[in-house]
């Protein structure tokens, strides 16, 4: 009961202060997020009025744009400031579009500047065509009016000039008439170049005195010839309609002043005015929102430090107690398992005061403490198996080093007494084979042809272990010509087609690779049973720390179940296809491992057999004789 009540009141501290930080936390994350959604509406309003300020200085902008285009149409007539004009009330009218929305206490001044836009847009196309009529009748009309006028008072002049005397009266009046004319032409240009209306009096007078001149001539009984009467008729229709003419361009040129000086000027600075509304609107929303900004800032800071400063004194008496009751203990416990996982052991008193977790602990640590000293008494124990372990491998390497001695000198030694069997049975073939039986010649015969299995045996055998023992010199080694090489002296008697590709040139060993090579070779020559269309190609790949080469023949294949047979000592899976000690593969599987490499086959019976094998780009696997210092292997040296 007292050691459940003591576990209890451990679990209730820990769990209270848990609970209190969490609440902390909570309350911590509580403030901060108030602060950043104060400070991101506050962030959204003033990106709202940037935005607004943006479109409102385009405006503004534009307003002053169109305000000099307009006024610089108005002063020269200019189409490319008309055309200019148009294109930027288009450009603000859109700009206004997107600024509705933005802020409702700007749509009445939009509304306005909108309204104010489109009027602005038809007075100034009422002044361009009343410009453009202006122009089309002081350019073009009126000239060929005035020109009608004058060709219709020479035509008439020229009719009196015939008997000048006689019609000197009617010559005087006639200079008159035309003065007067000339007079009311230079006053309407004068009106056209400086529109003031005594400029147009003083043309109507003028033009009104050509005509009653002309009407008396009309009415002098001298001048009632029928063609008088057409020409002065003439002059007076050609009057008439240059009047007609000049009061219309007259006109023109009023309204166009009006539309330009009067109504236009007006909405512009209408327009103008509203603009700098906006303008002076949006710096005003501009300056509260960075006043407000500021202000959320200071109280988000104010309320994050009062929480901070709160939420470091609550966790300084949350640590206080929490190390009062738990931390000093456990860092004495801590103590204790550090020296115990050390390898150290204690004597720990089973004896305790206290009854929560911490007693626990005090009882794991001595159970640990009775586990070191159980490890200390295993790994002296482990450390004695350990150095019979060695002994008994270096038992076991001087046995394969003994083994692989006797197989050198076994191949080695057994060729002399073959040597001698050979020489004596040549002898007694040369000598005695007149004189032998059939029976006896064919014995001799194959007493031969054993002791050369025997001594092929002997050599695969010899080479066999020899492999590994004294490693050749790197060198650069060009594939191309050592695979030419050994296809010149394969014996090739079924005439195979050998080929290959491209081959590196690599920096190795040449003896050990020229011999895996040439066994995988002969080897596919000698079960090739497809005769002159038998195949064989050699191919090279490069991987990343390797090359990888292939064998590949159409010879009579392996079965699955050999496959692993055929790289064992004297094993032949065909011994009926052709001749052979079984060592060849063998002896290449050995030279393929000694180098770190692999070597392996893939096979389908009757369809032929590729033999794989990896060679190291670069030679780290080498004799141990060789890592050693020695060069010489002591049983190279033994008598032949």
């Amino acid at each position: 009961m007292l050691t459940q009540l003591g576990r209890q009141t451990l679990r209730q501290r820990i769990y209270l202060t848990s609970a209190c930080l969490v609440a902390l936390c909570v309350f911590s994350t509580w403030i901060g997020l108030s602060g950043q959604s104060a400070l991101l509406k506050s962030f959204d309003e003033y990106q709202r009025a940037e935005s607004t300020s943006a479109v409102i200085e385009t405006i503004d902008r534009k307003v002053q744009e169109l305000k000099s285009s307009s006024e610089s149409y108005l002063l020269t007539g200019a189409s490319a400031q008309y055309r200019a004009a148009l294109s930027l009330q288009k450009e603000l009218a859109d700009e206004i579009e997107r600024a509705r929305g933005a802020d409702a206490s700007i749509e009445e001044t939009l509304a306005q500047m909108e309204n104010h836009l489109n009027v602005l847009n038809e007075q100034l196309k009422l002044a361009a065509e009343e410009r453009e009529l202006r122009s089309q009748l002081v350019q073009n009309q009126l000239p060929e009016e005035a020109k009608r006028v004058r060709v219709a008072f020479n035509e008439l002049r020229g009719w009196w000039m015939e008997d000048p005397v006689e019609h000197r009266s009617q010559i005087r009046k006639h200079g008159n008439a035309r003065g007067a004319f000339v007079s009311a032409h230079r006053s309407l240009l004068e009106y056209f170049n400086h529109p003031k209306s005594a400029s147009f009096d003083r043309a109507a007078k003028y033009l009104e005195a050509a005509r009653q001149a002309c009407r008396e001539l009309q009415a002098d009984p001298d001048n009632q010839q029928d063609e008088v009467q057409a020409m002065l008729s003439e002059v007076l229709a050609s009057l008439a309609e240059f009047q007609r003419v000049g009061t219309r361009a007259f006109q023109a040129t009023r309204g166009y002043m009006v539309y330009s000086n009067v109504v236009m000027a007006g909405e512009i600075a209408e327009f103008s005015y509203q603009s700098s509304k906006l303008k002076e609107f949006v710096q005003e929303q501009k300056a509260l929102n960075q006043r407000n900004r500021e202000a959320s800032f200071r109280r988000s800071r104010t309320i994050a430090f009062a929480a901070a400063f709160g939420a470091v004194l609550i966790a300084m008496l949350l640590a206080t107690s929490l190390s009062m009751a738990v931390v000093g203990p456990i860092s004495r416990i801590t103590e204790m398992f550090r020296r115990l996982a050390a390898g150290e052991t204690m004597s720990i008193s089973a004896k305790t005061e206290r009854t929560d977790e911490i007693a626990e602990m005090v009882k794991a640590a001595r159970v640990f403490s009775d586990k070191n000293q159980e490890t200390k008494q295993l790994l002296e124990r482990s450390e004695s198996l350990s150095q019979e372990l060695v002994k008994k491998a270096e038992a076991l390497e001087e046995s394969n080093r003994e083994l692989d001695n006797f197989a050198y000198i076994a191949s080695h030694d057994l060729k002399s007494p073959l040597r001698g069997i050979q020489h004596l049975a040549d002898w007694v073939q040369e000598d005695c084979e007149d004189i032998l039986p059939e029976s006896s010649r064919e014995h001799l015969m194959h007493m031969q042809s054993r002791v050369r299995s025997m001594e092929c045996l002997l050599d695969d055998l010899l080479n066999y272990s020899r492999v590994g023992r004294v490693d050749s010199i790197p060198e650069e080694v060009d594939c191309n010509e050592l695979v030419s090489s050994i296809v010149s002296m394969a014996d090739n008697m079924g005439g195979c087609d050998i080929s290959w590709g491209e081959l590196p040139t690599l920096d190795t060993v040449r003896t050990p690779l020229k011999q895996v090579l040439l066994n995988l070779i002969t080897n596919g020559v000698k079960y090739n049973d497809k005769g002159a269309d038998g195949r064989i190609e050699v191919r090279c790949e490069e991987q990343e720390n390797w090359y990888r080469w292939e064998v590949d023949d159409n010879g009579i294949g392996i079965e699955d179940r050999f496959h692993e047979k055929v790289f064992q000592m004297y094993q032949r899976v065909a011994p009926d296809v052709s001749d052979g000690s079984g060592m060849g593969l063998a002896i290449a599987k050995k030279h393929v491992e000694h180098y770190g490499g692999d070597i392996g086959l893939c096979s389908t019976p009757g369809s032929g057999t590729t033999f794989w094998f990896t060679w190291p780009k670069r030679l780290e696997t080498m004799n141990q004789s060789v890592r050693d210092g020695s060069t010489e292997d002591s049983i190279v040296n033994v008598r032949t």
